[in-house]
């Protein structure tokens, strides 16, 4: 992604870098804390819609900040470190990302990290429309670090997840679409067994996920109102947002992803028109659908079925 080295300056090959940070994971401010002149370089290898990068850091640190998160779609973060380490620091806790672990993180989340000395790592940036498909139990997590040595679905993620670059220069699209497709199963049950009890909340984050099921199967039936979800599950709109807001959604937010994600499913798998396509899913037309495809995924609906259709 940063090459070829040769023909850029320091400075040329900072700036790169600073952008593929912005780009493939989150905004954020970075220093140099070391006698390194670069801050590092990257490679990307993605399935689809999932940006997955290869980084190597010099020592660096970096805060994101609530300004930062402004900036950014929701998105989830997903780290594996193959050599050094780094250090986050978030309004909560604080957590070490080295080899052996694997880290899931919310682009809501601000904090602070530290690279101390060199470090190599592997990362996903997950828009939340992928993940809305999977059963994750809720929103994504702000900050949740496991150890593939204690968590076995943790450890069948990170193996999953450093093989790839051994496969996806042979696999057709129907196959990127499958791997994209199985990272994400992981990704999401990771998730769920990772997720506390945390008492009286937890009967919202169980509820919000009956509301999201029926969100789901009316997508295509017109307009979802937030009157019509409390109707349906005889409660007051008012419990329908706490519901939403217990995991740092709206309900519009949500409705949107799943829109979205259905409406993705629709230009890979198959050969409806994008007009068509922008009427089943809800869209006021086929410019409106394009514009809200391209915020999220950065591509027209036509270039994305052209880079990655599977019919």
């Amino acid at each position: 992604m940063l090459s070829p080295a040769d023909l850029l300056t320091p400075e040329e090959l900072d700036v790169r870098w600073r952008l593929a940070v912005r780009d493939r994971l989150a905004s954020m401010d970075l220093r140099l804390t070391g006698p390194a002149k670069r801050l590092g370089s990257a490679e990307g290898l993605d399935l689809g819609d999932l940006l997955i990068t290869d980084w190597v850091c010099a020592q660096v640190e970096g805060t994101r900040g609530r300004n930062a998160v402004r900036q950014d779609d929701d998105a989830l973060l997903l780290l594996a470190a193959s050599a050094g380490r780094q250090i986050i620091e978030t309004a909560d806790e604080t957590v070490v990302l080295r080899p052996g672990t694997v880290l899931i993180m919310s682009t809501r989340t601000t904090g602070r990290f530290v690279i101390p000395d060199h470090l190599a790592k592997r990362t996903v940036r997950v828009p939340m429309s992928a993940l809305s498909s999977f059963d994750a139990g809720g929103g994504a997590p702000g900050c949740l670090l496991l150890d593939t040595a204690q968590s076995p679905l943790a450890n069948l993620l990170h193996g999953f997840l450093m093989s790839l670059d051994r496969h996806i220069g042979r696999m057709s699209a129907a196959e990127v679409e499958g791997a994209r497709n199985a990272l994400l199963v992981l990704i999401a049950g990771m998730i769920r067994a990772g997720r506390p009890h945390i008492g009286d909340d937890e009967f919202l984050q169980l509820f919000r996920r009956r509301l999201e099921d029926w969100i789901i199967d009316h997508l295509a039936g017109g307009p979802v109102r937030v009157a019509d979800l409390a109707a349906a599950h005889s409660v007051s709109p008012r419990t329908v947002h706490r519901a939403f807001a217990s995991t740092g959604d709206t309900v519009g937010t949500v409705i949107r992803m799943h829109r979205l994600a259905a409406a993705r499913g629709d230009l890979v798998n198959t050969n409806l028109c994008i007009a068509a396509i922008a009427h089943r899913w809800g869209f006021c037309d086929a410019s409106h659908f394009g514009r809200e495809f391209r915020r999220e995924f950065s591509l027209s609906p036509g270039d994305y079925r052209e880079a990655h259709g599977c019919a």
